[in-house]
């Protein structure tokens, strides 16, 4: 059935696959593994594992003074992306984020980057 937490969904694996690098049709998973639990694993310990090694440098080509970020900067801001795709991606509807707590994610998410970009 076609719904408001059917978008949310994709929503939160085009977040996933934006800051993994990584498509939820990759060979490598299999056998339960989906991008989903692959990130939830990350999330507990391996957050290099699962964040797309080619974000760092892009990100350091694109924004002004970025090398003023360290790289624990970055971790602590792409963290908090990852668990917002995680959470925007559930099986089961019910347990998704709504749109309102989505935009309220993101928002200070952004503002605790910009925090720490003026204060580099």
């Amino acid at each position: 059935m076609v719904s408001m937490q059917g978008d949310i969904y994709s929503y939160g694996i085009l977040v996933l696959e934006t800051f993994t690098g990584r498509k939820p049709t990759d060979s490598n998973f299999t056998r339960g593994l989906s991008l989903r639990v692959f990130v939830e694993l990350g999330l507990n310990g391996g957050e290099l594992d699962v964040v797309d090694t080619q974000l760092s440098l892009g990100l350091e080509n694109e924004l002004p003074n970025a090398n003023k970020f360290s790289g624990k900067t970055k971790m602590d801001c792409l963290i908090p992306l990852l668990r917002h795709g995680v959470s925007c991606s559930h099986k089961m509807p019910s347990n998704r984020m709504s749109t309102g707590n989505i935009i309220k994610e993101l928002r200070c998410i952004r503002e605790s980057l910009m925090r720490e970009y003026k204060t580099c």
